[in-house]
């Protein structure tokens, strides 16, 4: 069976192929509503339009899998630096990738092999981020948001501190919009109270004095 135009699951993501295989297809929606679970930022900016993304862009690197490791890196990283500069920090595709290798494992077992490059492909993503901004001062910056906002916003909003500290490690790796384009809505004054954009703008600065 010849792969699908992305069209099929997204109207509106282009005219790029996917994978005609209703495993990976459905293996690939599975992932996008975990991603969608883990990170409720996804539908708090982005909404529906975000989740028919999610799920396309989830059946799409299911096909680029089968193809070599390197051509793989190639699109996670243009993919990666696309969604950044909209305001999804790379942090969200790096567990994605985990999110869509657990998912396809299970659907379709005979191509783990495939599927692994996946995960090595998240690992890239993970050493990247890490090189400019360690395990632990994300980990410190994301609990000391999570203590600045208090327990009501952060159950609304929950990760937001690891999502500015991944934005300030996208930035130091060359997206340039990638800090601007999620601050400029999560410290809106219309949106937020006055506490959470002060953290907002802390936490940025405290991210930028500590990453390399």
């Amino acid at each position: 069976m010849p792969d699908l135009g992305v069209q099929f699951i997204n109207p509106l993501a282009g005219n790029h192929p996917v994978s005609s295989d209703p495993r990976e297809v459905a293996a690939s929606a599975a992932a996008g509503e975990r991603s969608w679970r883990e990170f409720p930022y996804y539908e708090a900016r982005f909404g529906e339009r975000g989740r028919r993304f999610g799920h396309s862009d989830s059946a799409w690197l299911s096909l680029a899998s089968r193809h070599g490791a390197e051509h793989l890196r190639r699109e996670v990283l243009w993919l990666g630096e696309v969604l950044s500069a909209r305001g999804m920090p790379q942090w969200m595709l790096e567990r994605h990738l985990e999110f869509l290798h657990d998912a396809l494992v299970e659907a379709v077992p005979e191509r783990r092999v495939a599927y692994e490059k996946l995960l090595s492909a998240a690992k890239m993503l993970r050493e990247r981020r890490l090189w400019k901004l360690g395990e632990d001062d994300f980990r410190a910056l994301a609990a000391a948001f999570a203590a600045r906002v208090g327990p009501e916003w952060s159950a609304r909003l929950p990760h937001m501190g690891g999502l500015l500290a991944a934005a300030v490690a996208d930035e130091r790796n060359g997206v340039t919009r990638a800090v601007a384009s999620l601050e400029e809505w999560a410290a809106d004054p219309a949106r937020f109270p006055l506490h959470w954009v002060d953290a907002v703008h802390d936490t940025i600065a405290n991210a930028r004095e500590r990453a390399r």
